[in-house]
């Protein structure tokens, strides 16, 4: 029975472990790298109430080569571990759900590129907006089928957390929208929104990451 065990746990080769690290330094490189730079953000620059996330991304900002850098590198980082989560994965709602987190770490990395105001610099149209709607849009579909996939392979805490952090998305643009439906201001606050979506996926990367590395250790059972 161990035998057996042994051959259905997921991968634990180099490649396999590094991917895993790969998730986790997906999360932290991407989550820290936006916190750091609404800390050091001239207030010209970005303030939660008058600015999105993006502006921060400006050419010329203080902030311009941590934000644009940290999400580019973030999102690199999250496709291998994307195929990591992929040999990982036991049912077909779950790879559809790891197909959409490549293409939301493609949405950041473009993101990253095509920052505000690049077509001044190459490109005559903008595609920043394309860029930070495939992130948004297939960030929380790629938690919900993952984790319904996870579910239906009898993963309940994997699955459930990530359904839960699903959720979280459009929780937050509803708050926000709410907001702006009672007379809030145009426009005011979007960036809390984009934040809390920003950790609740990054949470899942990282809670993902962790999660495999613990379930490849020796010992653990499959």
């Amino acid at each position: 029975m161990g035998g057996t065990q042994r051959r259905r746990r997921p991968r634990s080769s180099t490649a396999a472990r590094v991917a895993t690290h790969c998730g986790l330094a997906a999360a932290v490189v991407g989550l820290g790298a936006v916190l750091l730079a609404t800390v050091i953000a001239a207030p010209e620059t970005f303030t939660w109430r008058g600015a999105a996330l993006s502006d921060m991304g400006r050419y010329g900002t203080r902030t311009f080569p941590l934000f644009n850098g940290g999400l580019v590198l973030s999102g690199l980082l999250g496709v291998p571990f994307g195929w990591r989560l992929w040999h990982a994965s036991e049912t077909a709602l779950e790879r559809v759900g790891v197909a959409l987190l490549v293409v939301a770490t493609i949405g950041l990395v473009g993101v990253g590129v095509f920052f505000l105001g690049h077509t001044e610099w190459y490109l005559e149209r903008s595609f920043h907006g394309p860029a930070a709607l495939t992130y948004f849009a297939a960030a929380p579909l790629a938690q919900w089928c993952y984790g319904t996939g996870a579910v239906l392979a009898g993963r309940l805490r994997r699955g459930l957390v990530s359904i839960w952090l699903a959720v979280v998305h459009p929780l937050a643009w509803l708050g926000w929208l709410s907001f702006l439906v009672a007379g809030g201001d145009a426009g005011a606050w979007f960036a809390v929104p984009e934040f809390v979506a920003a950790v609740a996926f990054g949470a899942w990367i990282g809670f993902l990451a962790v999660d495999l590395e613990a379930r490849s250790r020796p010992g653990d059972a499959a």
